[in-house]
């Protein structure tokens, strides 16, 4: 599992889905869970289409910037995006073994997610 602080140059820790060892950051998991699926190149990035709370945004920079400056932490972050790359895997993991028995959630029917209030 990806530890939050993990550097995004070589947290030799984290492991991923697939059982091999992955790069906290920089794993391109994100590519693979949301946009088009089939037109990214393995490992790629993507920017995550996602609005969040400006109150919450700010919290998240001065966290980053915070464990970057204390002498205490092992493994800072070394940015926003690892940071935040991090804690999507953290809790896709949770939620797939909360949910769904600890597998990964089936290929999505359509490439790319609906916009607009919640289903259902």
């Amino acid at each position: 599992m990806p530890k939050i602080g993990g550097s995004g140059s070589g947290d030799a820790g984290a492991k991923d889905k697939s059982g091999g060892t992955g790069v906290v950051g920089g794993s391109g998991i994100l590519g693979k869970l949301i946009g088009d699926g089939g037109g990214q190149a393995p490992g790629g990035k993507s920017k995550v289409p996602a609005y969040v709370n400006n109150d919450l945004l700010d919290r998240l920079r001065n966290t980053v910037v915070g464990m970057q400056r204390d002498p205490g932490v092992l493994l800072p972050p070394v940015s926003l995006s690892a940071f935040v790359e991090a804690a999507i895997e953290l809790a896709v993991e949770e939620a797939e073994e909360q949910h769904n028995g600890g597998r990964r959630y089936p290929p999505r029917p359509n490439a790319k997610l609906k916009t607009g209030p919640p289903i259902g």
